[in-house]
C-alpha cells in the first residue's frame, strides 16, 4: 500500500514478508573419544518441526528530500531487539548519506534481501558465519555509483543494534565493478574490508558455521579476546573478494574471505591470534528460462519479476567451507582439544516462484564437520549430519 502527498514530497509505503520454515534433522551418533559436537549434541531432537523464521512489517518512503525505512521482525524476539532496518538517508554530493541501523557494507550475499537469496540460508562469508550476530548495526554510511559501473560504500558503526549499549566499533567498506550489465548477461566483481573492535559489552567477534536455519546446528571457530592475559586485543579483521556472472537463465556466484581473530588462545602461556578462511561456490539455473535480475544500487542479484502462468522453477547447488587454520593439538582456539576445526557442506535447492511475491523452497544440506583427532593414536573424527528444510514465503 502506498500513500503520496504534495507532489511526491511525502510518500509512505507499507510492506512485509512472512517466511514459514520446516526442518528435519538427522542426528549422528556420539563418539565417546571426542566431546559432543555438531549434531551429536543432545538438543538436536528439539530442532525438528516448524518455525516462523521471519514476520516482517516494513514502513518506507520519503519526507521532504529524505528517505526513511523502519522494519521489525516479530519472529526475532521482543522489541527493540527485533528491529531490523531503521534509518534515514539523503543525497550528499554524488552519493547517499545513511544514518541509523542497517547492514554494514560487506559481501554480496550478505546484502542480498532474504526475500531473494537463492538458498534458505546465507553462506559462511555472511552474518550466518564470520559476521555472526552482527547483521544490523547502528551507525553512519555513505554509498554511490560512478559512471553506472563502479559502486562504492563505506561505514563506521557501533557493534550493537537497537536495545544494546552502544559499545565497540566497526569500520569498513566495499567496492564493486560491473563491466558487463545487460539483462541476461551481467558480470560482477567486488571486494570488501572491515575491522570489528568489540569491547566487554558489545557483540563479540565469534565466527561460526551454521546450517539448518535459525534453529540449526552451530559450530564456533574461536572468539577474539578469549586468550587470557594482560592484552585487550580482541578485534576481527576481514578481507573478502566476490564475483558473479549471470548469463541467460544461469547464475554463477562465489566469495572468499580471510579472517584474522586477535587473541583467541594461549600457547605456552603466550597469547596467539587465529587465521580463518571461508568461501563458497554457488550455481543456479532457471529451468523455465527466466533471467536473474541485478540491482546496481545494492551490488547484488535479485530474482525475476516476469514469470509464466505456472511460475518459475529454479534449481541450485552450493559448496561452503570454513576453517580455523591454527587449530592443532597444541593450539586450541575452537575449544575442541583436537587437531582440526573445519566444516564443509553441500546444499541442494529447488525454488518454485509461484508469483513474483510468493515462493516455495526446498533445501537439502549435507554437512561434514572435521575435527581431526585427539592425539594418542585416536582416528580422525568427522560429523556428517544432513538436514531437509522447506519454506513458504510471501511478501507484499
Amino acid at each position: 500500500m502506498e500513500i503520496k502527498k504534495e507532489e511526491g514530497r511525502f510518500e509512505m509505503a507499507i510492506g512485509g514478508r512472512v517466511h514459514l520454515d520446516a526442518h528435519l534433522f538427522n542426528k549422528d551418533n556420539r563418539d565417546t573419544a571426542f566431546p559432543a559436537f555438531g549434531s551429536q549434541l543432545p538438543t538436536i531432537d528439539d530442532r525438528n518441526g516448524f518455525n516462523l523464521r521471519r514476520t516482517y512489517l516494513t514502513l518506507s518512503g520519503k519526507f521532504y528530500g529524505w528517505k526513511y525505512k523502519f522494519e521489525n521482525d516479530f519472529s526475532a524476539g521482543t522489541y527493540p531487539d527485533s528491529t531490523r532496518e531503521m534509518w534515514v538517508s539523503t543525497p550528499l554530493g554524488r552519493g547517499d548519506l545513511v544514518i541509523g541501523q542497517f547492514k554494514p557494507y560487506r559481501g554480496m550475499e550478505e546484502l542480498t534481501s532474504s526475500n531473494e537469496i537463492t538458498m534458505m540460508e546465507r553462506p559462511s562469508t555472511s552474518s550466518t558465519g564470520i559476521f555472526n550476530a552482527r547483521q544490523f548495526l547502528m551507525g553512519v554510511g555513505y554509498k554511490g555509483i560512478i559512471a553506472n559501473q563502479f559502486g562504492y560504500a563505506v561505514d563506521i558503526m557501533k557493534l550493537a543494534h537497537v536495545g544494546l549499549p552502544l559499545n565497540g566499533l566497526t569500520y569498513g567498506g566495499r567496492v564493486f565493478w560491473v563491466p558487463i550489465s545487460e539483462e541476461g548477461n551481467t558480470l560482477h566483481l567486488g571486494l570488501s574490508y572491515s575491522v570489528d573492535n568489540p569491547d566487554a559489552r558489545s557483540i563479540p567477534a565469534n565466527p561460526v558455521a551454521i546450517y539448518g536455519g535459525r534453529r540449526g546446528i552451530k559450530k564456533s571457530f574461536g572468539t577474539a579476546g578469549m586468550g587470557m592475559g594482560s592484552s585487550y586485543e580482541n578485534s576481527e579483521t576481514i578481507f573478502a573478494v566476490e564475483t558473479a556472472y549471470a548469463i541467460g537463465p544461469v547464475t554463477l556466484q562465489a566469495e572468499y574471505a580471510t579472517v584474522k581473530l586477535d587473541n583467541t588462545h594461549l600457547v605456552a602461556g603466550e597469547q596467539q591470534d587465529s587465521e580463518l578462511q571461508a568461501y563458497y561456490l554457488q550455481a543456479s539455473w532457471f529451468v523455465t528460462g527466466e533471467k536473474t535480475l541485478y540491482q546496481k544500487d545494492r551490488g547484488a542479484f535479485s530474482k525475476p519479476k516476469k514469470i509464466g502462468k505456472w511460475g518459475a522453477v529454479e534449481v541450485a547447488a552450493r559448496y561452503n567451507f570454513v576453517e580455523n587454520k591454527d587449530q592443532s593439538l597444541v593450539a586450541n582456539p575452537c575449544a575442541t582439544d583436537t587437531s582440526k576445526c573445519q566444516v564443509q557442506s553441500i546444499t541442494l535447492g529447488v525454488n518454485w516462484y509461484v508469483k513474483p511475491n510468493a515462493r516455495v523452497m526446498l533445501n537439502y544440506y549435507l554437512a561434514e564437520a572435521d575435527i581431526g583427532n585427539a592425539g594418542g593414536g585416536t582416528p580422525d573424527r568427522t560429523d556428517s549430519p544432513s538436514v531437509i528444510s522447506f519454506r513458504t514465503q510471501y511478501s507484499f
